[in-house]
C-alpha cells in the first residue's frame, strides 16, 4: 500500500493505560496507527475504537515482544499497511515480581528482562531498520523512574528501565545523524492498572505517603503522559533527542 499524507506511530502495550491513552492522543493529532497487543483482543479492539474515534485509522497486529522473529513479522505488517512507520511509541511494559534481589529466582529475573528490555530491544532494532532506510523516524519509550528511585524490592524495574534509558542515548547517538531521534519518558506513580500493582504491594499506607510527598500531591494520569509522548514525537520537539523526560509530579525529587 502507498503510504498517505498522515503519519504513522506503532504503538506497544496498545491495549490499554498508558498505551491507549498515546494511542488516542497521536489519532488526535493526525497520526494513523498500528496497535501492538500481545493477548487482550477486546481491550485492544477498543483502543481502535477509540483510536477512530478520535479521527485515527488503526490496526491491530499481535505480537509477544520476547519473539523476535514475531516482532519483525508485526513491523513487517504495519509496513505493508501504511507503506511506512513515523513513530515508534514505546509502551509496553512487565508487572515487577516485588522480592528483595536476595530472593528473587533466576527465572524470574530472567523472565522479567526477556519481556522488559529485551523485549524494547527487539521491536527498537526492527524499527530503526526501517527508520534508517528512509533516514526519518522518532522513538519515544515510556520509561519510569525506578531506574532513578531504585526502590527496594523493585530491582527488576530499575535494571530494565535503567537498561532502556540507556538504549535510547546510544540510539540517539548512532541514527542522529540519519534523521532519527530517540528520547524517553520517565512516568512515575500513574493511574493504570500496572500502578495499582504497585500500590497493592507496596501497601495503602505506603502509597498514601509517597503520594503525599510529591510536589504536586497526586499520581498522574495516562493522559498525560500521552501528551508528553506525543509532543516529542512530533516535529515540534524536532531539535530534542536523547533525553529521558521525567512526567512524575515530582516524584523523584520527593525522597
Amino acid at each position: 500500500m502507498i503510504k498517505e499524507a498522515g503519519p504513522v506511530a506503532l504503538v506497544t502495550g496498545a491495549s490499554g493505560g498508558v498505551g491507549r491513552a498515546v494511542a488516542v492522543e497521536l489519532a488526535q493529532h493526525g497520526f494513523d496507527t498500528a496497535l501492538l497487543y500481545r493477548s487482550g483482543v477486546k481491550a485492544v479492539d477498543e483502543t481502535a475504537e477509540a483510536v477512530r474515534a478520535a479521527g485515527g485509522k488503526a490496526i491491530t497486529i499481535q505480537a509477544d515482544l520476547t519473539d523476535p522473529d514475531a516482532v519483525e513479522k508485526a513491523v513487517n505488517a504495519a509496513i505493508s499497511e501504511y507503506g511506512a512507520i513515523d513513530v515508534l511509541a514505546h509502551c509496553a511494559g512487565a508487572y515487577t515480581v516485588w522480592k528483595p534481589i536476595r530472593s528473587l529466582t533466576t527465572e524470574e529475573w530472567n523472565g522479567f528482562l526477556d519481556s522488559d528490555l529485551s523485549g524494547f530491544f527487539h521491536v527498537l532494532a526492527a524499527c530503526v531498520r526501517h527508520m534508517h532506510e528512509r533516514k526519518k523516524g522518532a522513538i519515544v519509550a515510556v520509561s519510569s523512574i525506578a531506574a532513578q528511585a531504585c526502590q527496594p524490592r523493585g530491582g527488576q524495574a530499575a535494571a530494565a528501565k535503567a537498561g532502556l534509558d540507556a538504549l535510547i542515548r546510544v540510539v540517539a547517538k548512532e541514527e542522529g545523524r540519519h534523521g532519527i531521534r530517540a528520547n524517553g519518558v520517565a512516568i512515575g506513580l500513574t493511574d493504570t492498572e500496572m500502578g495499582a500493582d504497585a500500590e497493592r504491594h507496596w501497601g495503602e499506607e505506603a502509597t498514601k505517603r509517597l503520594i503525599s510527598a510529591a510536589p504536586l500531591g497526586r499520581m498522574g494520569e495516562p493522559e498525560e503522559i500521552a501528551r508528553v509522548v506525543r509532543f516529542l514525537a512530533s516535529d515540534e520537539a524536532s531539535y530534542v533527542t536523547g533525553k529521558i523526560l521525567q512526567v512524575d509530579g515530582g516524584q523523584i525529587i520527593a525522597g
